[in-house]
């Protein structure tokens, strides 16, 4: 696997911008939330549902620089666990394609779930994915 360069930023599918900025609408509980901060959490959600989605149409989203040390971490190891490869973190490129596609899946989870039952129920609820799949890792 060649040694590639970070990219500058990831990209969303062009068509999900609508489900970005509507969930920093007034009424959502990500208002005043940061572009990165969905990102993250769409790509997480994407990840724990086992589905990628491929971008069809690309929009510049948010500067790689803009994520943290950890955060990039989890993208790292979002990658690995797709491919079961270490020599995966030698192409950024290729992990930055793969927690796209990631987020891409998890926008459209997540929009449906926020806005198709009360804030708390969904926070609950994603509280409780988390803990199963942290109990289901074999750590």
């Amino acid at each position: 696997m060649t040694k590639t360069k970070e990219p500058d930023r990831v990209s969303i599918r062009k068509a999900d911008r609508k489900d970005y900025d509507r969930l920093k609408e007034k009424d959502s509980p990500f208002f005043g939330r940061e572009n990165k901060d969905l990102f993250i959490l769409s790509m997480i959600i994407g990840f724990n549902a086992g589905t990628r989605l491929e971008l069809d149409k690309k929009d510049g989203f948010v500067r790689t620089e803009y994520f943290s040390d950890k955060e990039k971490a989890i993208m790292k190891a979002i990658a690995i666990s797709e491919l079961n490869d270490l020599e995966i973190l030698r192409d950024k490129e290729k992990i930055y394609s793969i927690v796209e596609e990631y987020a891409a899946s998890g926008i459209k989870i997540l929009k449906e779930e926020v806005f198709n039952e009360d804030f708390s129920s969904f926070f609950k609820k994603l509280e409780a994915d988390l803990n199963n799949k942290l109990k289901s890792l074999k750590i």
